[in-house]
């Protein structure tokens, strides 16, 4: 069990790295103000545990930083926060119903826009070429300070962001077939997949 473990890590890591890098791929493509590329980490983070989903984020932003922009690596951190909060809310069983599943993904996206302001500013002093920087560069000019204008510019998007995040990765748990997963038990039950049968056991029930 351990060995076919071990074996479902060194497949899943690769696997949430290049979700990753495809989402945020297409992302950078359309110029759009999101990131979209913590989805392989949220599924990781759910699937093998939180290390292992920040783990994926902290191996995507080093390929990011060495392939597209070296000022995606200070920013692996968010990943990280992603990552934990994620699995979280899923041992929490916020992915059973879809307006658990938005709202754990807002939080999540406040949270990260926190983060992710913080190193923006004192790493890059605002600016870190991302798309947003647009935004924040026009409440500077309109007598925000730099801090909030980073924050305000980068929070409407990165709550999307997550939401869509946690959504696709519900989505995805959802139609794909769970039972090979390590953890299938836990997974069925914290997003509310019901077999056939137990649906009309407790209809009957009730």
């Amino acid at each position: 069990m351990l060995r076919k473990n071990k074996s479902f890590i060194v497949a899943m890591i690769p696997a949430g790295i290049a979700l990753n890098w495809v989402a945020n791929s297409i992302v950078e493509m359309l110029k759009l103000p999101l990131f979209l590329n913590n989805i392989g980490t949220v599924l990781n983070a759910i699937v093998l545990g939180p290390v292992w989903g920040a783990v994926t984020a902290i191996m995507t932003n080093v390929i990011l930083a060495l392939i597209v922009r070296w000022t995606y690596l200070p920013f692996a951190l968010v990943g990280v926060v992603v990552a934990f909060l994620s699995y979280f809310f899923f041992r929490k069983g916020w992915y059973k119903k879809s307006w658990k599943v938005i709202t754990s993904g807002a939080i999540t996206g406040i949270v990260a826009s926190a983060v992710a302001t913080i190193i923006s500013v004192y790493v890059f002093g605002g600016f870190s070429g991302h798309t947003m920087d647009v935004l924040t560069a026009g409440l500077i000019a309109s007598g925000q300070k730099i801090f909030n204008a980073a924050f305000m510019a980068t929070l409407p998007g990165t709550i999307v962001d997550k939401v869509l995040t946690f959504w696709i990765v519900w989505m995805i748990l959802k139609m794909f077939p769970v039972r090979f997963l390590p953890n299938a038990k836990e997974i069925k039950s914290k997003i509310g997949i019901v077999k056939k049968g137990e649906r009309s056991k407790k209809k009957i029930s009730a």
